[in-house]
């Protein structure tokens, strides 16, 4: 007669997996190349972009009050958004055309002047920008071509929800 074993002596106990942090990639960047049109004309950045680092260059109001007996507070009075993507230079790209076409690289004033869409997920963020400090870097004959643009918000952006099927 077979005698019923129990197999598994330990009982397993699965571990937690760590939480998988936010990937960068997960949020995309367009750039508007038509904006003196109705509506806009979106050129997705990620083609060209390797790094976006992001800036709300706060406006900060400090004073001390006598009832602090010298320790000071601060309030946070204005801001201004700045997105500083540094990537590679991509002939044929419809965002990397725009950005280095003369009317905007040897623009100013409305020439630089455009809109940024940032989405991750259902999240979109559509700001009117000011396209500053454009720099392809040429550089070394062995390396690619580098291009630099810092994108500075003008005024508070448009927040909205992607509505389910668009």
């Amino acid at each position: 007669m077979l005698k019923e074993m129990k197999l598994q002596m330990f009982a397993e106990t699965l571990p937690e997996n760590t939480t998988t942090p936010e990937m960068n990639w997960e949020t995309m960047a367009y750039i508007n190349t038509e904006p003196t049109g109705d509506t806009a004309t979106w050129a997705d950045l990620g083609n060209l972009t390797k790094n976006m680092a992001q800036s709300l260059n706060e406006v900060l109001y400090q004073a001390t009050y006598w009832k602090d007996k010298g320790w000071g507070s601060t309030e946070v009075t204005g801001a201004q958004m700045t997105l500083t993507l540094t990537g590679d230079v991509k002939p044929g790209d419809a965002a990397c055309e725009y950005l280095l076409g003369e009317d905007v690289l040897y623009g100013i004033g409305n020439a630089r002047k455009t809109h940024l869409k940032l989405q991750k997920g259902t999240k979109i963020i559509i700001w009117p920008v000011t396209l500053a400090n454009i720099t392809p870097a040429y550089g070394d004959s062995g390396t690619v071509n580098a291009l630099t643009v810092t994108i500075h918000g003008n005024g508070k952006p448009s927040v909205q929800e992607e509505s389910a099927g668009a």
